[in-house]
């Protein structure tokens, strides 16, 4: 197929199917709107998801698939443009299901297993991805068999307007639209516009991850905080606490003397970096320990300093 035969077949889709195809669109463009809303009303759904999947940038990320989701999806559901926001669909379905499917048949999911069997495998893949499956689907059936006469589409084919100038440049206007969210979402979070619902709900989240003692995934939670607010003594005492449950004491510290030197008058904070020396303190003692009877000299006048110190209190 010819550049010049395949912009013709992207931008002029069949218009002639049954009007019954109005239902496909407002099933998948419906979905794909609330659920582009709802990364920005709740970003455990947005930030948060795309934090523990690993994604770099995961808030400008975030907020360019939620742009993408609302605009297609009012653009699905109005037949417009069908087939390239058809194709921005299935490529976005690929991609979530390559980046969340693969660690469900492992069993190694960062989003958490399923509560109830099947939980790993094949049986857990195919039942995670039901959503998935029909979005993409939808879209490529949309993408083939184009949206049907009562779309936007069909009024502006050949069939119904004879000068089609206006449609495409009203297309091309709508992608730009399009790529200008996306890029203002980018911007806005490069340049560290802080987001309080995406600092809040992280935090919380991180927090309820510490109470589970799941360190690693709070640490990932107070670093997105981090990212949006960099200067919050909170996010950063409770990212050296879960960096310091992992054995990583020196990121500790410096968190902690960054969250002390925005907020001396920490009391939590002072209490968490005592435990950090001690936690320390015992890591030597240990490797002193391990030296037999070379380091016993020193492990019993380390452990007399610890007693004196204890009493001195």
């Amino acid at each position: 197929m010819k550049i010049q035969e395949w912009w013709h077949w992207l931008w002029n889709p069949p218009v002639d199917g049954p009007r019954a195809t109005l239902f496909p669109r407002l099933m998948a463009g419906g979905v794909f709107l609330w659920e582009g809303i709802m990364k920005f009303v709740y970003p455990n759904l947005g930030v948060g998801r795309f934090t523990k999947l690993g994604f770099p940038f995961p808030g400008p990320t975030a907020d360019f698939v939620a742009w993408v989701e609302v605009i297609g999806g009012i653009l699905f559901i109005l037949g417009w443009i069908t087939r390239p926001v058809a194709i921005a669909f299935i490529i976005e379905m690929i991609v979530a299901i390559l980046s969340t499917k693969i660690s469900v048949y492992f069993g190694t999911s960062p989003l958490g297993m399923p509560v109830s069997p099947p939980k790993i495998g094949l049986g857990a893949v195919l039942h995670d991805i039901r959503s998935d499956y029909a979005q993409i689907m939808t879209s490529t059936f949309l993408l083939l068999a184009g949206p049907g006469r009562l779309s936007l589409d069909a009024k502006t084919s050949k069939k119904y307007v004879p000068v089609l100038k206006t449609s495409r440049f009203a297309a091309v206007a709508a992608l730009l639209l399009l790529i200008t969210g996306g890029v203002h979402a980018f911007m806005s979070s490069s340049a560290g516009a802080s987001t309080p619902a995406v600092v809040a709900d992280a935090y919380e989240q991180g927090r309820k991850a510490v109470k589970q003692k799941d360190y690693k995934t709070a640490s990932q939670y107070f670093r997105t905080a981090q990212q949006e607010q960099p200067n919050n003594p909170d996010v950063l005492n409770m990212l050296a606490l879960s960096e310091r449950k992992q054995g990583h004491l020196d990121e500790a510290f410096e968190y902690y003397q960054k969250a002390l030197a925005l907020k001396p008058r920490f009391p939590e904070a002072r209490e968490y970096l005592a435990e950090a020396h001690l936690q320390a303190a015992i890591v030597e003692l240990r490797t002193l320990k391990g030296y037999g009877a070379e380091g016993k000299e020193e492990v019993k006048e380390l452990v007399e300093e610890f007693k004196d110190a204890a009493n001195g209190l």
